[in-house]
């Protein structure tokens, strides 16, 4: 009687299964590189330090990183725990009354057309604005600030020494810096 051995897998199959492996490999380095994933916009990334003052305002300092375009940033400040359970509200800093310095340019004005022309927040710029640009706004149509709140206002003399967040977000709701700023009197 003859005996048949079946040892080893076809010659093709093994030919057939590298080629599979050999394509997939391809197709994993095409999209790592750019290939299947598409272009995303980074956003701007800076080193960003900040002073707060109840009788003098905020003064925003950029210590180094991107330039940033202001017309299409916002500012915005929200309370730590220093103020209790407060830590999720947050309220857009007036841009239109931000000066850049030592440029002496508005932020961003809305009433001029000049606005949404280039304008840039550098490293070695600081941004000033007064102390009721930064406060919290009321929850009503009249908008006015909320300085005298108990819970979270940051112009009440009890709340020296707590701490706040200022966050640079851009148009697209993306975190560019953030600090956290201790109230001084």
């Amino acid at each position: 009687m003859e005996m048949k051995k079946d040892n080893a897998v076809s010659p093709v199959i093994g030919v057939l299964l590298m080629l599979v492996v050999t394509i997939i490999i391809a197709a994993v380095v095409a999209a790592f590189t750019g290939g299947l994933t598409g272009e995303t916009k980074k956003s701007p990334q800076i080193a960003l330090s900040a002073d707060y003052s109840q009788t003098g305002g905020l003064k925003i300092f950029h210590d180094g990183g991107d330039n940033v375009l202001t017309p299409s940033t916002k500012i915005f400040v929200g309370p730590t725990a220093d103020f209790g359970s407060y830590e999720q509200l947050r309220w857009e800093v007036n841009t239109s009354k931000t000066t850049i310095m030592p440029a002496n340019i508005t932020w961003y004005d809305p009433t001029l057309a000049a606005s949404k022309s280039a304008r840039f927040f550098q490293a070695g710029d600081y941004a000033i604005t007064s102390p009721d640009d930064v406060q919290p706004r009321l929850y009503g149509s009249s908008g006015t600030s909320d300085s005298s709140s108990g819970y979270y206002g940051f112009k009440n003399s009890k709340f020296v020494n707590f701490r706040f967040n200022l966050m640079i977000v851009d148009s697209e709701g993306r975190t560019i810096a953030n600090t956290v700023v201790k109230i001084k009197p």
